[in-house]
């Protein structure tokens, strides 16, 4: 199925969206009645604050094709059953889809799963990364001892390496297969945590870009790219320095250096190398050296169009390891209250993963006095 077609889907949907946003305002809004506004007023609105990106139509439309049930659009999306009516309305109007009267969808057209690639869950995607490397996923070891037969990768203090454990990188793969709406070229703006091969085992038809500093590691990738016949390329970038790599892609995700400094290097480096659709953006930070600082960086990602999506905490971790000076001091504080075969067994840092929509225009502000509960 060409990108085309859900081009001209996109344009049609559109149109529809925008007769239901002018019928529900003037019709059936209960927070609008005695409110006089023109076409050109609520036309603004909806240019501004409710016309979506090319690439959000798709997650929308992946949110429901891949759904139990229809309703789950509204809670993955904490939404509401009236945004839901448009796409259902237009999805069977083009025999995209048919709904049932239990809610579940019927996919009419299976060309688009070709296209617009399957959510997995954690499990589908642990048993995919056994098979494949031969190898049983143990959740708290460094991921990168799940390569290490293939490879001879080293953790290198001088690029700020730290493996994070095998079951976050699942959790982070997941994630990413969740959230893309196309199967474009993705991003990866640093990769030792080697999610872009687990990204290729557990997605076979996604393609991927690895850029880094570090040689060694992508020759690693390179090796197991090759291996297991995987659609990874690699490149050495220095990115303080290049500033364009020639072409766009779909998202990106980042695993920086933790400080304010770090993150909106790469932040805004990836972000860059996305198209004028918009694009995802997956970041993985912690609280390392940040502190109150990360409302510098909330400012930051407004200003950079980057919409928040979704914050996840509790699921990324990097087990213990002695890689600096400063390891070896905690260790020697800790072990005066705790077992150190427990701290060596228990988290060292945490992470949490930040997901963003990049909106490819910023809205404007749209001036009109209006009640609080005016939904509009």
């Amino acid at each position: 199925m060409p990108e085309n077609y859900l081009r001209n889907l996109y344009k049609k949907f559109l149109e529809l969206r925008k007769h239901y946003f002018f019928l529900d305002i003037k019709k059936h809004s209960t927070s609008m009645a005695g409110l006089k506004l023109s076409d050109k007023k609520l036309g603004e609105f909806f240019d501004n604050y409710y016309k979506i990106p090319f690439l959000s139509f798709l997650r929308d439309i992946k949110d429901i094709i891949y759904s139990k049930t229809v309703y789950d659009f509204v809670l993955k999306n904490s939404s509401e059953d009236w945004k839901l009516w448009p796409y259902l309305k237009f999805l069977e109007k083009e025999k995209v889809i048919k709904v049932q009267k239990t809610g579940k969808v019927s996919l009419l057209k299976k060309d688009i799963e070709k296209i617009i690639p399957e959510p997995q869950t954690e499990k589908e995607i642990r048993e995919k990364i056994e098979k494949k490397l031969k190898t049983k996923v143990t959740e708290g070891e460094p991921v990168i001892n799940l390569f290490k037969k293939f490879q001879d990768f080293v953790v290198k203090a001088r690029w700020d390496q730290m493996p994070i454990s095998q079951g976050s990188a699942i959790f982070v793969t997941k994630k990413i297969l969740e959230k893309i709406p196309l199967n474009k070229k993705f991003l990866f703006v640093g990769d030792d945590d080697f999610i872009s091969v687990i990204l290729g085992i557990a997605e076979p038809n996604i393609e991927s870009l690895v850029i880094d500093a570090d040689e060694q590691l992508l020759a690693c990738i390179d090796i197991l790219a090759k291996k297991f016949n995987l659609k990874i390329g690699t490149k050495k970038v220095d990115i303080r320095k290049e500033k364009s790599l020639g072409e766009k892609f779909i998202g990106f995700l980042t695993n920086p250096v933790y400080t304010e400094a770090g993150v909106k290097e790469f932040v805004k480096y990836g972000k860059e190398q996305l198209g004028e659709n918009g694009g995802l953006v997956f970041l993985e930070v912690g609280d390392e050296a940040i502190g109150n600082r990360f409302l510098f960086l909330q400012d930051f990602f407004s200003k950079n169009n980057l919409l928040i999506n979704e914050i996840i905490t509790e699921k990324i971790f990097y087990p213990y390891i002695e890689l600096y000076k400063e390891d070896k001091e905690i260790l020697r504080r800790l072990s005066s209250m705790i077992d150190k075969k427990i701290i060596k067994k228990s988290p060292k840092i945490a992470a949490s993963l930040w997901i963003f929509e990049y909106l490819p225009q910023k809205p404007k502000k749209v001036k009109f006095k209006k009640p609080i509960y005016a939904y509009l």
